[in-house]
């Protein structure tokens, strides 16, 4: 099955017990709600967690305005449009001491820097199915104060986001590759 944008509005929506839209422009309070707060749930749930779906790659080059103190080195975050806006930075290959300040990386490591980070995903059958469900949760909580009055239903999506979030860290703990040992002296005279 497709994961759509009105299939998560739609997924969020039943959480609540309010009734299903159509598109996001069918005039409805629903489809209103879904159309202003879809965007921002998305990226809280990708800024999250590391999302394998979300995750890319860039090869930044140093901004020609170097720091004022403390780095010897800036580079500008990927921005717009989708899929190369940085929504959450995860790794800097070499590792190494850096800052975020708004939307640059300070370091010392020369350029080009090489990072892996979380975008924004343009297509939604692109989320996974845990991704797609979280965003469920994480959109219904938000449009909770203005559908509903029950409180029992914010907390279950909450309590839902936060279970489908402890889902996903195990997904990614079996999907991720393997660490390999590093073969040093010691570890070849055992073999």
């Amino acid at each position: 099955m497709t994961t759509s944008i009105i299939a998560i509005c739609n997924r969020a929506l039943d959480f609540l017990g309010a009734d299903p839209i159509t598109s996001l422009e069918d005039g409805s309070k629903p489809a209103g709600l879904c159309r202003r707060n879809f965007a921002p749930a998305a990226d809280a749930v990708l800024r999250l967690y590391p999302w394998n779906a979300a995750q890319r790659r860039a090869r930044l080059a140093a901004m020609v305005e170097k720091p004022a103190w403390g780095y010897a080195h800036q580079y500008q975050l990927p921005q717009g449009p989708e899929p190369a806006h940085c929504l959450r930075l995860i790794e800097i290959a070499g590792g190494g001491d850096y800052r975020i300040e708004g939307r640059r990386i300070l370091s010392d490591l020369p350029p080009p820097l090489d990072i892996l980070y979380i975008g924004r995903i343009a297509d939604a059958a692109e989320y996974d199915a845990l991704l797609a469900e979280a965003i469920a949760a994480r959109l219904a909580v938000q449009l909770a104060g203005n559908l509903t009055e029950s409180a029992s239903r914010i907390e279950a999506a909450r309590n839902h986001l936060r279970d489908l979030l402890q889902q996903a860290r195990i997904a990614d703990a079996q999907e991720g590759g393997q660490a390999t040992l590093a073969v040093d002296a010691w570890l070849a005279a055992r073999a």
